[in-house]
């Protein structure tokens, strides 16, 4: 027993160090990194991180991006919560469910990959945009991932005028913290004001 716990201990600090050096690899081609403290872009992945191959069949430790689009769009961040001033509405437009205004909804963990915080957009009632204010990045994968699956979600999100979005294959950690973070946001609007 005591020697498969070493052996499989050893394939996975060896898909570890294989994994921390391909990011290293995959950044390499980054030359340089805005100092403007504004420029709230993040830089979009120059390449995708190389896998280690002949793993069970599956492709590599990469196998999990394979028909995705390794270099999605980059994610326009809101400012940062603490920068704006809350939202309070005093009129609800005829029949609508949500007081105008922007809602930053909590922000919600999203497993070991990161946190997501969304900012629900709320114009003559109705949902029009979920701007991103946090998202999943930690590893080049997550990244990836959750910038392939949010255009999704916020399609989705407005679509519904609700949370109630299915969630998005191979981000089911990002999705679930969409909807928690969004759920939080309309609940806010709810009531016209952004606690």
């Amino acid at each position: 027993m005591k020697a498969a716990f070493r052996k499989h201990w050893k394939r996975n600090a060896l898909g570890a160090s294989a994994l921390a050096l391909s990011t290293i690899i995959g950044y390499s081609g980054i030359t340089s990194v805005s100092a403007d403290a504004t420029d709230q872009t993040i830089p979009t992945t120059p390449t995708a991180p190389q896998g280690r191959g002949g793993r069970g069949g599956r492709g590599g430790a990469d196998h999990h991006l394979q028909g995705m689009n390794l270099n999605p769009p980059a994610v326009e961040l809101a400012p940062a919560e603490s920068s704006v001033t809350p939202t309070q509405s005093t009129e609800l437009a005829p029949g609508a469910e949500y007081y105008d205004g922007q809602y930053y909804g909590d922000a919600v963990s999203a497993g070991r990959w990161g946190t997501m915080q969304v900012v629900a957009v709320i114009e003559d009632g109705e949902l029009v945009d979920v701007l991103i204010a946090n998202y999943p990045r930690s590893t080049t994968e997550s990244d990836i991932i959750t910038r392939n699956a949010l255009p999704t979600l916020i399609s989705e999100a407005i679509t519904a005028q609700s949370a109630d979005v299915n969630f998005v294959s191979r981000a089911t950690d990002s999705s679930r913290a969409f909807v928690a973070s969004l759920d939080s946001a309309l609940l806010d609007a709810a009531i016209g004001m952004d606690l």
